[in-house]
């Protein structure tokens, strides 16, 4: 007779062999991921197909060619240690654009709050040895003393009509008919205006506030917009019956050291490395040549603005005066009537002393320098101490 067993025994399960398969499995899709990921520096790209070539298969661990799709042995690529650098601008080749052949212009400024009927023919009349009156026609606080039809005064409020703008067209018609040279001074990289009204224009500090200074609020000199607005201007004053337009502030700031380093932030996308001496040099070229195809007999000038500048590029200001000369009629330039004789001989190393006479114009206050009749000036009344 059979024994009855007390407890029975459970059933066996087979889920363990489930289990171990799972494990397999994944462990090969890991190390197929690892494969492919770690294979990828050797795989060989053709035209027809792709290929892995390990170290091996070089013989002595190093690939040194591989076989294409026709049988032809290729150099194998290396691994290389790459380094971006960036050159600057190089403009010796820009080609002259500047008149050789002006005469000398013999000017009193006029201050943008002198633009007035009486202020101006006092003007006029003071002139004996002069030829000429220069307008700030722009001052940097951004005010146009004309009525401006440009695109960025329109769309941002920066002409507005007053007394004066109603009038100077007026003024200009009078002088004009007393046979006077009229010069219009436009602030090019200076506005306290523009750059409230737009942050795309201004020039910037890390921080994103616009950059100012002891010289006022700056606008950035890539900007297009800023280079297309000075085109504008200057062709509504030539319209406007100016004889020669004169661009001041086409400078770079240069931050003061009290202040602490500051790094400047520019709004357009650059294939170079920004710089003072790129911007400034981009922004006369560009403004130059738009205006290239200017009335016959029209003067583009513009300023320079330190000694450095006058032989060669200033990396602070971004000035660079042999290149000015090379695309502009006359450079201007604030000195004094002592001064004013090593100044020359700085500038004519790019150009002569008899052509200088003409298209180098010393700017000076209440005293003008020796042979007032010979050469060009502009004359600064300034009340002394």
């Amino acid at each position: 007779m059979a024994r009855n067993a007390e407890f029975y025994k459970g059933s066996r399960t087979k889920r363990t062999h489930y289990y171990v398969i799972v494990a397999v499995a994944v462990a090969l899709v890991a190390l197929l991921v690892v494969l492919f990921y770690s294979m990828q520096k050797y795989a060989v790209i053709t035209k027809d197909d792709v290929k892995v070539v390990l170290p091996i298969m070089g013989g002595e661990g190093e690939i040194t060619s591989v076989s294409d799709s026709e049988g032809d042995d290729t150099p194998a690529l290396e691994h290389t240690s790459v380094s971006i650098s960036f050159d600057q601008p190089d403009y010796s080749s820009v080609l002259p654009l500047a008149r050789t052949d002006v005469k000398p212009v013999r000017a009193i400024f006029v201050p943008h709050e002198n633009i007035t009927l009486e202020k101006l023919e006092e003007y006029a009349a003071r002139l004996q040895t002069g030829n000429a009156l220069l307008f700030e026609m722009k001052p940097r606080s951004g005010n146009l003393m004309w009525y401006s039809n440009a695109k960025a005064a329109l769309d941002y409020g920066l002409s507005v009509q007053t007394e004066v703008t109603n009038s100077i067209q007026r003024y200009v018609d009078m002088l004009k008919e007393k046979n006077i040279y009229l010069v219009a001074q436009i602030s090019c990289c200076v506005d306290e205006r523009y750059p409230a009204y737009s942050s795309l224009v201004a020039l910037k500090t890390v921080s994103g506030m616009n950059y100012y200074d002891d010289i006022g609020m700056w606008l950035d000199p890539y900007s297009q917009k800023v280079r297309d607005y000075v085109v504008e201007m200057a062709r509504e004053l030539y319209d406007m019956g100016f004889d020669e337009v004169v661009l001041a502030d086409l400078r770079h700031p240069v931050p003061d050291e009290d202040r602490g380093e500051v790094e400047f932030v520019y709004n357009a996308e650059m294939s170079t490395l920004p710089s003072a001496e790129g911007g400034i040099s981009g922004f006369a070229i560009s403004v130059a040549q738009q205006l290239s195809d200017r009335e016959k007999g029209k003067v583009l000038s513009i300023y320079s603005y330190t000694p450095v500048s006058l032989v060669k590029a200033d990396t602070g200001t971004g000035q660079n005066t042999p290149l000015f000369f090379k695309l502009y009629d006359r450079v201007y330039y604030p000195t004094d009537r002592g001064t004013y004789t090593y100044n020359l001989q700085d500038v004519t190393r790019s150009i002569t002393e008899t052509v200088a006479a003409s298209r180098f114009v010393p700017v000076v206050q209440n005293y003008l320098p020796d042979n007032p009749d010979k050469i060009s000036w502009v004359l600064i009344d300034v009340e002394e101490d």
